[in-house]
């Protein structure tokens, strides 16, 4: 019985402390910088649309966001690498989709209003000088501006909300439990 009763103390435990990792959101360490990021609803989110923007997607030979681009940046570089980005995505991503689907634009809205919050949180690291800004990152969102200018602000769009996966799994290399 006291086996049993371990067993069950363990399993509530086990469950107590998923709950409180998903109340609190991932800590992640972009250089000196941490913050805590919901990455699990953001992904929740973006699932609610993602084939759509897949199949909705008429450049697919064009990669906005690249993995390999993104993996190759420094780490102290990608607070403010984020932070552009996150700010691009605001800026011109977001307010450029257009969908006659209410779902959509909920959704959009939602990952939007997430995004604002994540920026709020760099800026403070920003401010405390624990979010570098080299060349490199700005070369690499320069050469993603581009790429995103020269399509079709509506196909833009599209194609860039498509690609939040690779946003999302580059986000989750920098969680630390």
């Amino acid at each position: 019985m006291k086996n049993l009763f371990i067993i069950y103390s363990m399993f509530v435990c086990t469950i107590l402390c998923g709950l409180w990792d998903t109340a609190e959101g991932r800590r992640l360490h972009l250089g000196s910088c941490k913050v805590n990021i919901h990455t699990h609803e953001l992904r929740h989110h973006f699932q609610h649309i993602r084939q759509n923007m897949i199949s909705g997607d008429d450049h697919k030979g064009i990669r906005l966001l690249r993995k390999d681009v993104m993996n190759s940046l420094q780490a102290t570089e990608s607070c403010c690498f984020l932070r552009q980005l996150l700010h691009f995505y605001m800026d011109k991503v977001f307010i450029n989709y257009t969908s006659s689907h209410s779902l959509h634009r909920r959704t959009t809205s939602v990952l939007a209003n997430s995004f604002l919050s994540i920026t709020k949180d760099l800026r403070v690291c920003h401010a405390n000088a624990h979010c570098e800004c080299g060349d490199d990152a700005k070369q690499k969102l320069t050469a993603i501006q581009t790429m995103y200018d020269k399509l079709d602000q509506s196909a833009g769009a599209v194609k860039a909300i498509g690609e939040l996966d690779s946003l999302l799994e580059w986000m989750e290399s920098f969680q630390h439990h």
